[in-house]
């Protein structure tokens, strides 16, 4: 399962960025068109799930899910 996180705030990429390398999760960082986005690897949903829950209270965010892509 891979999660995507992004923003447009480079301030708040380096400190997920470092948030997730203290956490030791693997990622992946890129930027595309002025938005910075983290995607995150080799995680079970509910190890997702508990880690997004924990960053967004950390930081003080909200979170937004885009709608899942329909399968081909």
């Amino acid at each position: 399962m891979a999660t995507t996180i992004k923003t447009s705030s480079k301030n708040y990429f380096n400190k997920i960025q470092k948030y997730l390398n203290n956490k030791r999760v693997f990622f992946t960082p890129s930027l595309n068109l002025g938005v910075y986005a983290l995607t995150i690897f080799d995680l079970n949903q509910d190890q997702t799930t508990s880690l997004i829950s924990k960053m967004t209270k950390h930081f003080h965010l909200t979170m937004q899910q885009e709608p899942w892509a329909l399968a081909a």
